[in-house]
């Protein structure tokens, strides 16, 4: 599949999923915030991590410290406008978790210019996920 036909089925499958959210009524269900792009099919993934930066939240909506930890991360998503944020509920999208063996959440990895990088961040340590999100932007 050329480039630009991919670009194009993820712009069309955001655009779609931003209707689907805003049309939802159950704000329960969603834990993004800022500019953080909700994720649950394994080709968009693969799609939106090919290239630059991107931070991959690994979260579950009955984990508290998800829900802690969600605005933090929506306030890094404006401030950090290079890169790219995105979140996978591990039960809706178990195939991207178990690919990255999730085994808590939050659990954050980080790509650069799509190769998955062997830093990752497990639990609600901020200061150290900020610092990985300097070490891809830079």
């Amino acid at each position: 599949m050329e480039i630009s036909r991919l670009l194009i089925v993820v712009a069309i499958y955001l655009v779609f999923r931003y209707f689907v959210r805003s049309r939802s009524s159950d704000s329960s269900a969603t834990m993004s915030h800022g500019k953080v792009i909700q994720v649950d099919n394994p080709v968009i993934f693969k799609a939106l991590v090919s290239s630059g930066p991107v931070v991959v939240d690994f979260f579950a909506t009955w984990c508290g410290p998800c829900k802690a930890v969600a605005p933090v991360i929506g306030k890094f998503s404006e401030t950090y406008t290079g890169v790219k944020f995105l979140q996978v509920d591990v039960d809706k999208a178990r195939s991207i978790a178990q690919e990255h063996q999730i085994r808590a959440m939050p659990t954050f990895v980080l790509y650069k210019d799509g190769k998955l990088l062997d830093k990752r961040v497990v639990g609600g340590n901020m200061k150290e996920l900020e610092e990985g999100i300097k070490s891809i932007s830079a």
